[in-house]
């Protein structure tokens, strides 16, 4: 069965949440502070993590951080906050979506089925080989991408990495924001922009650092990916 790590310093909010998870038939665990969500997770794994923004040792996107350096469970973020500097905060810290407080509980369902329908979803397998940018490289049999002139890859997170796969699969294409929520997280976006578009900010800012306008956006609707790869190998050689 699903096991879901609620961590929250609420203890009124957290039974809210776990007796909404139970209903939707999860199970789940309760951590009030980053040091009692550490503790559990060495002694058990979790398929997905419900984390508060303010907790009362750290903040959850330190704790997140933490995390990711073992595990690559989905991550939903929770907090009253909802201006937009702390949620790209909480996404680059490796979180994968963001809810508002008060908590819409059917939402909260429908999120959790989304990313866990993402997480184990193994994507379409390209053709191993390079598609090579003007600015970078997509190594699809190595599963990263490289700068021109670097030698380590970029350090994309999963769903950037999907992102671009995506992106350079349909150039020149009006990408709507929905459909590519929906192709991420396998789920409608529920009118949920602002995730998307972090993500593709912090894809942009990565992939893009001269600002060429590889990928555009088009206001009120999505993105084009106007990149057009200058070779393309299928040879499954590394990259220098």
């Amino acid at each position: 069965m699903i096991k879901i790590l609620v961590v929250e310093d609420d203890p009124d909010l957290s039974n809210i949440i776990r007796l909404h998870l139970k209903h939707a038939g999860y199970m789940s665990a309760a951590a009030y502070s980053c040091a009692e969500a550490l503790e559990l997770m060495s002694n058990e794994a979790f398929d997905l993590i419900i984390l508060d923004i303010v907790l009362p040792d750290q903040q959850g996107t330190e704790l997140c951080t933490l995390i990711r350096e073992k595990s690559q469970c989905p991550i939903i973020f929770t907090s009253c906050l909802d201006d937009s500097q702390t949620i790209i905060h909480a996404l680059q810290s490796g979180g994968d979506d963001y809810m508002v407080k008060p908590l819409n509980y059917g939402e909260m369902i429908a999120r959790i089925e989304a990313n866990l329908r993402r997480h184990r979803t193994v994507p379409a397998t390209p053709q191993p080989g390079r598609r090579e940018y003007a600015s970078f490289t997509i190594d699809t049999e190595h599963h990263c991408v490289l700068l021109k002139g670097e030698e380590k890859p970029i350090q994309l997170s999963a769903i950037e990495y999907e992102l671009l796969l995506f992106f350079a699969d349909h150039p020149q294409m009006l990408l709507l924001y929905n459909e590519l929520y929906q192709h991420i997280w396998k789920a409608d976006s529920a009118g949920d922009t602002r995730t998307v578009m972090v993500h593709i900010s912090n894809l942009r800012k990565k992939i893009d650092p001269d600002h060429t306008g590889i990928i555009q956006t088009v206001r009120g609707a999505g993105y084009i990916f106007n990149g057009t790869p200058n070779t393309v190998s299928d040879n499954g050689g590394h990259l220098s």
